[in-house]
């Protein structure tokens, strides 16, 4: 799903562009109609787009079904705001079309959570269909997240709940490719809710559940043993959670992600520090078989070469690391690809924060404001056996006030991995550039994307999203905030 603040339509095809063709590109006027969520429905290469059906009627929430051509084939009402509603999200699965809401009823004192479904001809299969009723207590008070499968065919809708010092708890609701609840429950957990913190949760075609979580032993963290990581497997047909550690001794795991293949072999990785929480200076890796045993375990250190991309000399011999490196840790591109062969692609994005003061010209008073600095990129090949392959540096430099149109959009492709962000050079106009890390860790120079992107565009990485094997949609913000684009690229 992606939430936005405004999206529209209009088709228009490019020439070829470098390495990367645009395909199509969506716009939407300030006078339009602002949905605020869109989804690709992968049955039938369109999208649907959900939000006030007029500018004028904005209590009214409608979608709106495009075909592949961005052609619009219909529109429905699904609800009317009341002050009570909140639309927790927008999916597509199969040949279906999903909307999940929350309602607060003051005279009973529950929250339901209802369910819309259609199909992708517009024909609605269920309305105000209740999925859950709970007290109005606070714990309930969270929204309803999902994640899909990686064949697109199982819906795990579920609520991380708030328990504060009682055990973690998730509620979960199962949906098969042809709509129906097959399945809820609720997973929970030995360790108490301000203890333990799930950082990830997929869901396998199989609709077993995945889930890894970190383990607060104390309430400062000093040493390596003060804190852990915890993967789950949940096995919907019996019912019962197994509890793997993520133990690598001493070291400080800084960075952690999964993936799961097609056998539901987990493969656990990020990176490690012997000084702390908030450096790294190499990579671990553990493979989780499907039976619940650890395959493999290994750790491997940077290199002095790939260190001196950041580091001097003496910095190096004196064994100091790189600061300021993080995963993804927003949405479900949390920096990590499982490769064909068992192993995986790492990413670490170099963040931090610095407050700047100046004089107000109005008031003549002196303020802080906080500044976003988002830099390069490390990308680490890591093999099946956990040892480092290759690593490449993504060179960009970045700095804002809002953390939300920073950063990088990464694809998949035949050719490598491309990495889409905003960039302004001294001889170059700002627009989108990208880089290609090829098969090999060569990283080709960067190249613009869009010849049309405007100086007042703002790129908004975080609401990309790569559709297909050799496509992926691109979304900003255009004349001032007023107009927003959805570009369609081919990715080599």
């Amino acid at each position: 799903m992606k939430y936005l603040i405004a999206i529209m339509f209009c088709v228009m095809t490019y020439t070829q562009l470098s390495a990367q063709e645009v395909i199509a590109r969506l716009d939407l006027g300030k006078r339009d109609a602002k949905p605020d969520f869109y989804e690709y429905c992968p049955a039938d290469k369109g999208m649907v787009t959900m939000g006030p059906v007029t500018v004028a009627a904005n209590r009214i929430i409608g979608i709106v079904k495009y075909d592949e051509k961005m052609n619009r084939q219909w529109m429905k009402e699904v609800l009317e705001q009341n002050g009570r509603k909140h639309v927790d999200f927008l999916t597509v699965i199969g040949d279906n079309i999903f909307v999940f809401v929350s309602e607060f009823f003051p005279k009973d004192k529950v929250i339901k959570t209802l369910y819309y479904k259609y199909n992708l001809r517009g024909d609605v299969l269920a309305s105000d269909e209740v999925l859950s009723v709970y007290p109005n207590q606070q714990e309930q008070k969270v929204d309803l997240e999902y994640e899909l499968s990686p064949n697109k065919k199982k819906l795990l809708c579920y609520k991380n709940l708030r328990n504060r010092r009682e055990s973690e708890q998730i509620l979960y609701y199962l949906f098969d490719d042809a709509g129906d609840l097959v399945q809820n429950g609720e997973l929970k957990f030995k360790y108490s809710d301000d203890k333990f913190t799930v950082t990830d949760l997929r869901i396998s075609n199989d609709g077993n559940i995945f889930i890894l979580g970190k383990l607060y032993k104390t309430d400062r963290i000093v040493s390596a043993k003060d804190y852990e990581y915890l993967a789950y497997h949940f096995d919907r047909k019996t019912e019962k959670m197994k509890e793997i550690p993520i133990n690598f001794g001493n070291k400080f795991i800084t960075n952690v992600a999964f993936r799961i293949d097609k056998e539901e072999n987990m493969y656990v990785a990020g990176f490690y520090s012997d000084l702390g929480t908030d450096k790294i200076i190499g990579t671990i890796f553990q493979k989780i078989g499907a039976n619940n045993k650890v395959l493999l375990e290994s750790t491997d250190e940077f290199s002095d070469e790939f260190k001196s991309n950041f580091l001097s000399k003496g910095q190096i011999d004196r064994g100091k690391e790189l600061s300021n490196f993080y995963m993804h840790n927003e949405g479900k591109d949390n920096g990590i690809v499982l490769r064909s062969d068992g192993g995986v692609l790492l990413m670490a994005e170099r963040q931090y924060t610095t407050v700047q003061s100046y004089r107000d010209f109005y008031t003549g008073y002196w303020a802080q404001q906080t500044l976003y600095h988002y830099e390069d990129v490390i990308l680490t090949s890591i093999s099946p056996e956990g040892k480092i392959e290759w690593d490449a540096v993504i060179d960009k430099t970045q700095a804002g006030l809002d953390p939300a149109n920073l950063s990088y959009f990464y694809a998949i492709g035949g050719e490598g991995a491309y990495f889409f962000y905003e960039y302004s050079g001294k001889r170059a106009g700002t627009s989108i550039y990208y880089n290609l890390v090829e098969m090999d860790g060569k990283t080709a120079a960067r190249a613009p994307l869009l010849k049309d992107y405007k100086w007042d565009s703002f790129f908004y990485p975080r609401y990309c999203e790569q559709i297909n094997n050799s496509e992926a949609l691109m979304v900003y913000f255009s004349r001032g905030g007023s107009e927003l684009s959805v570009v369609r690229v081919k990715i080599k």
